[in-house]
Order: structure tokens, then C-alpha cells, then sequence
């Protein structure tokens, strides 16, 4: 299977998600047209089921989770 096919995942630099005690989290998210959404973190990073991160691997939705986490972290 081709790289462009292959799962994507958000992986934050400030956090090791292999084996983190929130892997398997999904956080509800309402995106900007009112659809629902879910962001969860695996052992690889994050995902959402939105078809923007099918496309590039990241979107406003995961990177929001993981910006509220980073700033509850530090």
C-alpha cells in the first residue's frame, strides 16, 4: 500500500502517546458547521474521523484536543 493511503495520525512533539494512560479517549468535538465529530488518541497520536484528516493527517478538530491538553500539562 502506497503512502498516500496509509493511516495518518497527529503526533505531538511534548508527549509520548505509545502506552499513555488516555490512549483510547475520545474527545466529542462540534465542528464549525455543527457536525459532530471524534478525536482520539491511539498509541500513534491523534485521529479524527473528519474527512479533512483523511486527507492531510491533521485538522482544527484534533489539533484543538491536543492544544487544550498541552496547555492542561504545563
Amino acid at each position: 500500500m502506497g503512502k498516500k493511503y496509509q493511516k495518518k495520525y497527529l503526533k505531538p512533539d511534548w508527549m509520548n502517546t505509545e502506552g499513555h494512560w488516555l490512549v483510547g479517549t475520545v474527545w466529542p468535538v462540534t465542528g464549525s458547521t455543527g457536525n459532530q465529530y471524534g478525536v482520539e488518541l491511539t498509541d500513534k497520536g491523534f485521529e479524527c474521523d473528519c474527512k479533512g484528516f483523511g486527507w492531510h493527517g491533521y485538522c482544527k478538530h484534533s489539533r484543538g484536543v491536543e492544544k487544550k491538553l498541552r496547555i492542561a500539562w504545563s
